[in-house]
């Protein structure tokens, strides 16, 4: 089985020190955190969430670093989410990144041509490509697919799972504090 879907999320990208990056509280249920360099980390919430995962990120940069820039980059991602058994044979002919075989981890690396971030959860692989690559990335999706599944034209809302999470350096971390 495999179900395929293009998924709206909030991407809030925080580019801090990494003192304070490190120093930030547990994330809010549904959110990822997602470390993808010493100073960057970028939040992964359900699209309802946007305000709120900036806000309460800007708070708690404001007195950790004053420096810090927080920044809603939605619009400059496309997700798509895959499910199933097949989920990760499919990734497999996208991309040589492997995937780990503990669910829960953030990978970044080459995804049917270009860049990506990969978010695994225990019942999905979420794919996020920058907006540029949407038409392109769902192109490949489709060839891979055949006729296996329809790659939607529409978007369906991120739905982080209730579990709080944080990821760093390509595999599962616990939760940042």
């Amino acid at each position: 089985m495999l179900d395929i879907n293009r998924t709206n999320a909030t991407v809030v990208a925080c580019y801090a020190d990494p003192q304070a990056l490190d120093s930030l509280p547990v994330v809010p249920p549904g959110t990822h955190g997602c470390r993808v360099a010493p100073d960057e980390l970028l939040l992964v919430a359900p699209p309802t969430e946007r305000a709120e995962t900036e806000r309460w990120a800007a708070d708690h940069f404001a007195s950790a670093d004053p420096s810090a820039l927080v920044l809603d980059q939605s619009d400059g991602w496309s997700a798509f989410t895959l499910r199933g058994d097949e989920a990760p044979s499919v990734f497999a002919q996208l991309s040589d990144v492997p995937l780990p075989l503990r669910r829960r981890a953030f990978l970044q690396g080459a995804v049917a041509g270009g860049s990506a971030k990969v978010l695994l959860l225990d019942d999905a692989i979420h794919v996020l490509v920058p907006s540029t690559l949407r038409d392109n990335f769902a192109g490949r999706l489709r060839d891979v697919c055949g006729g296996r599944a329809v790659v939607p034209d529409t978007e369906l809302a991120f739905a982080g799972d209730s579990a709080a999470a944080s990821y760093q350096g390509g595999a599962t971390t616990p939760a940042l504090r």
